[in-house]
């Protein structure tokens, strides 16, 4: 399978199947107008909030975002990683791995040295894929995160 990673800002004709998407992975309450809004201003080509896709032929089957804040008691961390999503049914064909690549790889283009991230349940994921454990840290819900880091620098 041939994947294809794109801004999302070149390819808007996905900006309603993301949106579904991140509502329906990470809606939190709120509605599907809210996280359209969202989306929608995470469509830039050369700075933060990004978003990227990653397409089969025409089929979309993955995402990652890069936002200047994804964790608000820790307004002095960015950018993070974030919107890290893979259809299922390829799941264990390293689409994750090429989408995590292009953000990092915009991320030291854009003049940063360091990404962030969370988690709440995967951790080995991100260990596995060369992030290094920060800290436990509080969300709004109460359920504590982890924060992880990754030094652009190594890469």
């Amino acid at each position: 399978m041939e994947i294809k990673i794109v801004n999302l800002a070149e390819r808007l004709e996905y900006l309603d199947e993301v949106s579904e998407w991140f509502w329906h992975v990470w809606g939190g309450g709120q509605t599907l107008e809210n996280m359209h809004y969202t989306t929608v201003h995470t469509t830039q080509r050369d700075k933060v909030p990004l978003t990227y896709i990653a397409l089969s032929g025409e089929r979309l089957v993955g995402t990652v975002s890069l936002w200047m804040n994804d964790l608000r008691c820790r307004q002095d961390l960015f950018p993070w990683l974030t919107n890290l999503y893979v259809r299922e049914d390829i799941q264990d064909q390293g689409v994750d791995k090429l989408l995590q690549d292009q953000m990092m790889v915009e991320a030291l283009q854009l003049g940063y040295k360091d990404v962030f991230t969370i988690s709440t349940t995967d951790y080995e994921y991100f260990e596995k894929t060369g992030w290094t454990f920060k800290e436990l840290a509080p969300m709004n819900n109460g359920v504590m995160t982890r924060i992880y880091h990754k030094d652009l620098n190594v890469e």
